[in-house]
């Protein structure tokens, strides 16, 4: 419960900088915010791309379960802290640049398909780091206990050996079943906000002129 408070915390402090952001806008010039919004959702994705399918599936490959584990716990925190900042930041950017203010409505935010992919790639980083990712976290490490306790052997490229145990209980089974669920929503949240980010890159990239 520690590192979900500790990322609504966190995710509080974000909503907060992104409300003070908007009278900051106003003294920018159009191409510094247009830099702004570009470049956000181009960090984001560049991470999403390079976690996902590079540094993810090398680290798997390479370091033993429990290892992995504990660098992915590690580093998704802040992976899902930068996500959601660069997403605010394209939102609020989007937002100023088309004359939407914070009392317009729902409608009018996602009235074209750049402000619907950014309202969703905003929420679905929020859900990663209000909830998925504390929670799969913390039943990892659960798992990782009973593994210890049990005395199984520690692999690399493999899943949890208390699927396959003898000694596995109902309890261990069920820690299992809600941290598949946990994990597998987590990288669902994480693939909608990489498709999303894309295609908000998409769209603008048809506008450009050379």
């Amino acid at each position: 419960m520690d590192q979900l408070t500790s990322s609504g915390s966190i995710v509080l402090l974000q909503c907060a900088s992104a409300a003070v952001l908007p009278s900051v806008l106003h003294y920018v010039t159009n191409d510094i915010v247009k830099f702004l919004n570009v470049t956000s959702c181009s960090t984001a994705f560049g991470t999403q791309v390079w976690v996902g399918s590079i540094a993810g599936l090398t680290m798997f490959r390479t370091l033993k379960r429990r290892t992995f584990g504990k660098v992915q716990s590690k580093l998704f925190p802040k992976y899902a802290i930068l996500n959601t900042s660069c997403s605010l930041m394209a939102l609020v950017t989007y937002l100023h640049l088309n004359n939407i203010g914070p009392t317009d409505g729902f409608s009018k935010i996602c009235g074209k398909w750049e402000g619907l992919m950014l309202t969703y790639n905003l929420l679905s980083n929020v859900a990663n780091s209000l909830y998925f990712i504390p929670a799969t976290t913390n039943l990892m490490y659960q798992i990782h206990a009973r593994e210890n306790a049990l005395g199984l052997e520690d692999e690399v490229g493999q899943t949890s050996p208390l699927k396959r145990s003898d000694k596995s209980t109902d309890e261990d089974k069920n820690i299992l079943k809600k941290f598949n669920i946990n994990h597998g929503i987590s990288m669902l949240m994480s693939l909608v906000s990489m498709g999303t980010c894309g295609a908000y890159l998409y769209f603008i990239a048809k506008g450009m002129t050379f």
